[in-house]
């Protein structure tokens, strides 16, 4: 994983968190504010970051290394979010609906990522493709 790629699963993570808490809030179900606001985007950058050193330990199993990425989100969004920061009180709703939503940002963000990568992937083989028939 590059440095670019983790500065997408920030942003993409952030932006899908935002969106669904923006809806939650016109529910009335959650409150927004500037301070929640800057936590939040810690908290995805530290995300991103655990991303990174778990991509550097070259797991082969596809299920395990999102196993590892999920508790990573865990850890960071209950424990330093929800410990730490005081975004929800520790009962089964709030916790619920909060891993609820991080797993729905977690699918969505490898969901743009793995697009990105394959959209990446189809340039480097199509200029492979050219630069093989300009050979021919």
């Amino acid at each position: 994983m590059k440095l670019r790629e983790s500065i997408v699963i920030s942003c993409v993570s952030y932006t899908a968190v935002m969106i669904i808490i923006s809806i939650l809030n016109g529910m009335g179900i959650s409150d927004l504010n500037w301070i929640f606001n800057l936590e939040l985007f810690v908290v995805t950058t530290l995300i991103s970051l655990f991303m990174y050193i778990i991509d550097k330990l070259n797991i082969e199993s596809q299920p395990v290394y999102m196993f590892l990425q999920i508790i990573s989100v865990a850890i960071s969004v209950l424990g330093i979010g929800g410990g730490i920061m005081k975004w929800f009180r520790w009962t089964l709703e709030y916790v619920s609906i909060t891993t609820g939503v991080f797993v729905v940002v977690y699918f969505i963000t490898y969901g743009v990522v793995f697009l990105i990568n394959s959209i990446t992937t189809e340039k480097i083989n199509q200029k492979i493709a050219e630069h093989n028939n300009k050979e021919n």
